[in-house]
């Protein structure tokens, strides 16, 4: 099999060492889930995507659910105090906070404020939590673009799928099938479809092409794991059917696509912790065919000799032509240990159906720019916004509030940069 390369810039910062510094870790996220080691309290914490519909929370989990987030502040502090913006504290201990969210709502992550000998040091990352409700969930670490993650597609050649196709996708190489393995902490809940994203919409297929998408309960044996268990719920989606920005709904990267599949019968998730989707029904000529799935092709994640070779360390399988189970990573085809952006759609139990309906785009205001005096002025729905330079570096970012951000251009080299907002929209400007 050939192999292929992916260059990612990165940016190194130095900043000095700070010896009395607070701060924590996030909530163990259900991925990878064969390396959790920390299980008290369970996890039950899922990424989400940038998705409208999740409220700008980077994590989801359901109601009356508890997550533990650990201390990691440098130096020896003396005191911990945390607060957490809808949470109950359940424990508190001499340096972690268990905290129980009970009521359905988007929640910015705890404060933590410690005691040194020399003073106090603060910490609350500007991140939040999205607790019940409707989520769209995935496998990557939504947090921040080139730095947590990259959405791309793995070609097998220069010529972007032309010759052997992708992984994920049209190709030639007797890949039918792939699929995402979930981990559901969902007791009272459902599975109401599934979301699978394009590096863009094909634009060449022939009559009748059509994708399959399935959901399954997974079966765990002794020493592996059965994905396709048995069907749950799954269905057909024509290639004509695939939807673009221009038809109103949400993708990820600019000239992205998705499909959309909505069952008609909502999966009851109760007693159905191991949860398996997979896509399949391309073709194997990319000459008539340019079916091509997005996946986190940055996933910043190494594991040991012991993790690799165990089925639940692992997030996105392969199936081979004329196999009918899921026995392959996609680190043994080149995909490192990345994920397919093929996202379920859950609801909490508390939640009926239809109550919460995706954001439509036609009623976001669209994302532009102005330069006025020595200014970038950035204009558009309120919330984070983020800029890169032409390199993908993070240059700075902050927050549109009132309709407006203003960037004084000194703070920025001369060159070319994009801008993009919470809801995935870009502009580009240029600095002279």
């Amino acid at each position: 099999m050939k192999k292929f390369y992916i260059a990612l810039p990165f940016l190194l910062c130095f900043s000095g060492i700070l010896a009395q510094e607070a701060s924590y870790e996030h909530p163990t996220a259900l991925r990878y889930v064969g390396t959790i080691t920390d299980t008290d309290p369970t996890p039950v914490a899922s990424f989400t995507t940038q998705n409208p519909v999740n409220n700008g929370a980077f994590m989801w989990i359901p109601a009356e659910k508890s997550v533990k987030y650990i201390d990691s502040s440098t130096g020896v502090p003396s005191a911990w105090n945390w607060s957490a913006d809808g949470g109950v504290i359940e424990d508190a201990s001499s340096r972690n906070a268990i905290v129980r969210y009970n009521s359905v709502g988007t929640y910015d992550f705890p404060k933590l404020t410690v005691d040194y000998p020399s003073g106090t040091s603060e910490y609350q990352p500007d991140l939040k939590l999205k607790v019940g409700g409707v989520a769209e969930l995935c496998l990557a670490d939504c947090r921040e673009w080139a730095v947590t993650y990259g959405l791309g597609t793995n070609f097998y050649d220069q010529d972007f799928g032309a010759t052997n196709g992708c992984l994920g996708g049209t190709n030639k190489l007797d890949i039918a099938g792939v699929g995402n393995f979930y981990m559901m902490s969902l007791e009272e809940g459902f599975l109401d479809g599934v979301n699978v994203y394009l590096n863009t919409k094909p634009t060449r297929w022939k009559e009748g092409a059509k994708i399959r998408i399935r959901a399954w309960m997974s079966l765990l044996g002794e020493n592996d794991i059965q994905f396709t268990g048995y069907p749950l719920e799954g269905g057909y989606v024509d290639f004509e059917d695939i939807k673009t920005a221009d038809d109103g709904v949400w993708v990820p990267v600019k000239n992205g696509a998705v499909i959309q599949m909505r069952f008609d019968n909502p999966v009851e998730l109760y007693g159905k912790q191991l949860i398996f989707i997979d896509v399949d029904g391309w073709s194997n000529d990319p000459a008539t065919e340019d079916f091509h799935m997005l996946m986190d092709v940055m996933p910043n994640r190494t594991m040991a000799p012991e993790d690799a070779s165990n089925k639940l360390a692992h997030n996105s399988f392969v199936r081979l032509s004329g196999e009918s189970d899921y026995l392959r990573p996609v680190s043994y085809f080149g995909g490192n240990y990345g994920s397919f952006m093929i996202c379920p759609v859950v609801r909490g139990g508390e939640t009926p159906v239809g109550s919460v309906s995706q954001i439509d785009v036609a009623d976001i205001p669209a994302m532009r720019y102005r330069m006025e005096g020595g200014a970038v002025v950035l204009s558009g729905a309120d919330g984070r916004f983020e800029v890169f330079n032409i390199g993908g570096m993070l240059c700075l970012s902050g927050e549109i509030a009132g309709g407006t951000a203003e960037i004084p251009a000194s703070t920025l080299v001369p060159g070319i940069y994009v801008a993009r907002n919470a809801f995935g929209q870009t502009v580009k400007f240029v600095v002279k």
